[in-house]
């Protein structure tokens, strides 16, 4: 069994700790505004735990600005020049590698004398339970023409509802509709279809549905679901994405303008390469996902499938859907990896942050993550500012959306509050 270790030194910079120190001391003497970047400075200094030998090394360090670093550069020539108080570089490296050397040297006698005393331990059943589903994902699954199933799945969020009085009938009308299908689970996506055959093997055919009414895609767009959405279904490894969006009543009273929404749908067709399809009610949502199934029973039903991993999915072509021979995602592993933690960049995930700010709109969000990509980029615009009242109207004159609109001094010092108050 491998053992990281981490050593450290007490106190790797000593010389550099002290100068800032009196620095600080002066500058608070004197009320010199630098005293807040001298203090961030010797912070992010003792933080650090390796040695640094110049000025320019500690530019990597959040307050070291190229002023400051200069000035370090300076006191250090005529440090040398002046006195001996401290060990050369090529000495403290020494002694730092020695120390290393020791404790690793250390640590390796003690793993042996205890290897030696005691037998190898027997798994436990956490760690041959991951053997046994490793192992799971490796095997490949072959199955026959006609020897599997189309079974629809359903997730379980379809089937039931917080209000007992409106519980959703969506198992009721594929019953009715001679559907075969099943309730289970589903950790991306609301329907999707498997083959599975009489060993219990389940395989993912390359279809998968989201359903939402028009009052409900209004709200994951206010909230912004609706884009995370789109991209775990687009990052699942199923390459035929289907929104089946049902009518809700007339489509009034939606929380946005129906043009606004049937944009969005727009978007996601072309920007995204989604299938939309829009239904009457949820009885004929039911009803597509009946034929759907019949259509996909009668297409995979004559091939021969086998498993592979998403690395060798890739998208089929319309050509590859008549080949006798397929290769689809387990539905174990399509489970367990969109159970994960989605994989959004950091500009992904600012954007969902700020989308639950209140009053902060998709186009105001993106016009912010547009100038400052990532949190550490707007915290660093934030400390650049000369004064606070500078940075609470950084992103006032901010453009918005179509239209241009600023952001405006209100939501803008909003925003300062949120992400500098916790900094300052």
């Amino acid at each position: 069994m491998e053992t990281r270790l981490e050593v450290r030194l007490r106190e790797p910079n000593p010389l550099f700790t002290r100068w800032l120190e009196r620095w600080l001391r002066e500058a608070e003497r004197r009320q010199q505004r630098s005293q807040h970047k001298l203090r961030q400075a010797l912070e992010a200094l003792k933080s650090y735990p390796l040695p640094l030998y110049s000025g320019r090394d500690c530019a990597v360090l959040r307050g070291f600005g190229g002023t400051l670093c200069q000035l370090i550069d300076e006191e250090l020539r005529q440090h040398r020049g002046a006195t001996a108080e401290t060990q050369p570089a090529a000495a403290a490296t020494a002694q730092y590698e020695q120390q290393v050397q020791q404790v690793v040297k250390a640590v390796q006698e003690k793993q042996l004398q205890k290897a030696k005393k005691c037998p190898a331990k027997k798994p436990t059943k956490k760690a041959q339970l991951e053997q046994a589903a490793a192992e799971e994902r490796e095997r490949v699954v072959e199955m026959l023409p006609g020897s599997f199933e189309v079974l629809l799945l359903v997730d379980t969020q379809e089937t039931s509802g917080k209000n007992k009085r409106v519980l959703d009938q969506t198992r009721s009308y594929l019953q009715s509709l001679g559907a075969e299908h099943e309730v289970r689970r589903l950790t991306v996506g609301d329907f999707l279809w498997i083959a599975r055959d009489a060993d219990g093997s389940e395989l993912v055919l390359p279809y998968i549905v989201e359903r939402k009414r028009m009052d409900d895609l209004a709200s994951s767009i206010r909230d912004g679901r609706f884009h995370e959405q789109k991209h775990r279904l687009r990052q699942c490894g199923l390459p035929h994405v289907i929104y089946l969006i049902e009518d809700y009543g007339d489509n009034e009273q939606l929380g946005l303008p129906l043009d606004s929404l049937l944009q969005a749908l727009a978007n996601a067709r072309l920007q995204s390469g989604i299938q939309v399809v829009r239904t009457e009610n949820h009885y004929r949502s039911m009803c597509y996902l009946a034929g759907m199934g019949r259509a996909l029973h009668q297409l995979f039903l004559s091939k021969s499938l086998h498993s592979v991993d998403r690395a060798a999915l890739g998208v089929p072509s319309a050509s590859c859907l008549t080949d006798r021979r397929m290769g689809l995602l387990k539905f174990r592993a399509l489970y367990e990896d969109s159970a994960k933690n989605a994989q959004l960049t950091v500009r992904e995930v600012f954007v969902q942050q700020l989308l639950q700010l209140h009053s902060l709109s998709m186009d105001r969000a993106l016009a912010i993550v547009e100038r400052y990509p990532t949190p550490r980029l707007l915290l660093d615009a934030y400390a650049s500012c000369g004064q606070p009242e500078q940075a609470r109207r950084l992103l006032a004159g901010l453009t918005c959306g179509a239209l241009e609109r600023p952001l405006g001094e209100k939501l803008s010092q909003c925003l300062y509050d949120f992400y500098g108050s916790e900094f300052r």
